[in-house]
């Protein structure tokens, strides 16, 4: 399901955001087991990527990796587009993949970020989304509204491409990296 939503949101990405030739409109981190090393083209990606979509669900938060990406990024600096200034915007895109846990065990650095909300839907959709998830919408049949979703982030990413650009952080090892979704808790 994940690489079914990743190539959706490539497409629509690919159609609304311009891109050198024969570059890929995206980058999947598909799988890295517990005790595996970073691979150099994951840690590339971390460090050149213009937008991070984390897929939240309570597996998302368990996972060390994932909150090593996050971490990782939320190191890269914003800069507008327009004026060449910082920027307090973030990259970072936090998706609902499935229902989410209670607030309590959602760690603060992510509450801390605006979730994305598909704007624009009608409410129901909006709703839909926020309950369940894109995954959610793809197990219960509602393939328009996951549809519908799906646009409106690829729109989002779309704004990040051009209104604002981060910039490169050369990530030599893991070791820089930090689970920062544990430390949070302790």
């Amino acid at each position: 399901h994940i690489i079914r939503f990743f190539d959706d949101l490539s497409e629509n990405v690919e159609e609304l955001a311009a891109r050198l030739p024969g570059s890929d409109p995206g980058y999947i981190d598909q799988s890295m087991p517990s005790g595996r090393q970073w691979t150099r083209e994951l840690l590339d990606a971390l460090s050149t990527c213009q937008a991070f979509v984390a897929l939240l669900s309570a597996q998302y938060f368990s996972r060390p990796w994932c909150a090593m990406e996050w971490h990782a990024f939320s190191q890269r600096t914003v800069v507008s587009r327009p004026s060449g200034q910082v920027s307090n915007e973030t990259a970072i895109i936090p998706v609902v993949w499935a229902s989410l846990p209670p607030p309590e065990q959602i760690p603060p650095v992510v509450s801390a970020t605006q979730r994305f909300t598909p704007p624009g839907l009608p409410d129901g959709i909006a709703s839909q989304y926020e309950k369940d998830g894109v995954f959610g919408l793809m197990r219960i049949g509602h393939e328009s509204d996951y549809d519908a979703v799906v646009w409106r982030l690829a729109q989002r990413i779309a704004e990040l491409h051009y209104g604002y650009y981060i910039k490169p952080h050369d990530f030599r090892d893991s070791e820089e990296l930090r689970d920062i979704f544990r430390e949070q808790r302790s």
